[in-house]
């Protein structure tokens, strides 16, 4: 079962992942990915940022999917008063 963790946002896009912590790099996991059980395009390093199929890209950033559940909720309750 895929149960995103983060959301991977780009300048057009947002895709909800799921990080999984491999050597020294972070894969960054799509739900379809997940469920063929591929290896992921994404990947992230500490240092070096964002890497797709290996090459360096600039533009992305993760977002915890914890936040906007968060954010969701306050939206929800504010609404309900």
């Amino acid at each position: 079962m895929f149960t995103p963790t983060h959301t991977l946002v780009s300048r057009s896009r947002r895709l909800p992942v799921r990080l999984a912590r491999g050597n020294q790099r972070f894969l960054i996991f799509t739900e379809q990915e997940w469920i063929q059980k591929q290896q992921p395009a994404f990947e992230m390093h500490p240092k070096l940022g964002f890497f797709c199929k290996g090459v360096q890209v600039l533009g992305y950033q993760l977002e915890p999917c914890e936040a906007q559940q968060q954010a969701g909720e306050a939206v929800t309750s504010s609404a309900n008063v």
